[in-house]
């Protein structure tokens, strides 16, 4: 374990050296995600809030880097805890607006990781697209707050669980599609190293 941390911490000193760093933690919300039962039944994953961090060194027009966040919900009416995890590589274009203010899009590739009793296929591919905006404070620290999307594989037909609701027994819940979408507004700021 420690030789892992070794390469790591000499990876990013050799980055350092050669680049900036720029390490962004986030809070946020996220929004978006269903499932539904044997009965047709639809149920929303509830919007729920999130942390975030991006570690992202400068290229040319833009930034490259890692990309990820948590989101801890439930199901609606059903008691059901439904955390995903999203881990990306992401890559941005800088769009400067004045000396202070910048404006960025960007898209990313990864997976997640819906940690779910219900659900027997846990891990997804995973896209992310986003827009924001930084604002600059000092030479080394900035305002961020951006807009995601983010979209999941889903395995929508292997996912099952049994639960009582309303006197009502049910079986049998899944995602409603093979690909689930859900949508964050995050806060931050960026700490340049």
């Amino acid at each position: 374990m420690m030789k892992h941390y070794l390469i790591l911490s000499l990876t990013l000193i050799s980055v350092s050296s050669y680049a900036d760093i720029m390490i962004t933690p986030m809070i946020g919300y996220t929004i978006g995600g269903e499932v539904k039962d044997a009965q047709d039944n639809r149920y929303d994953i509830q919007g729920d809030y999130n942390y975030s961090i991006a570690i992202e060194i400068p290229v040319e027009n833009g930034r490259i880097g890692l990309f990820y966040t948590q989101q801890d919900s439930q199901l609606d009416d059903l008691d059901l805890d439904s955390p995903v995890k999203y881990l990306y590589l992401q890559s941005s274009l800088d769009l400067p607006i004045n000396d202070k203010l910048l404006g960025y899009v960007g898209i990313g590739l990864g997976g997640s990781y819906i940690d779910v009793d219900w659900a027997k296929g846990k891990v997804g591919f995973s896209a992310t697209g986003f827009a924001g905006l930084e604002y600059k404070l000092t030479p080394h620290i900035a305002l961020n707050a951006q807009f995601r999307w983010l979209g999941t594989t889903v395995d929508s037909s292997s996912s099952t669980v049994c639960y009582s609701a309303h006197d009502v027994n049910k079986c049998y819940i899944h995602f409603e599609s093979d690909w689930m979408n859900q949508f964050q507004s995050n806060v931050g700021f960026t700490f340049r190293f």
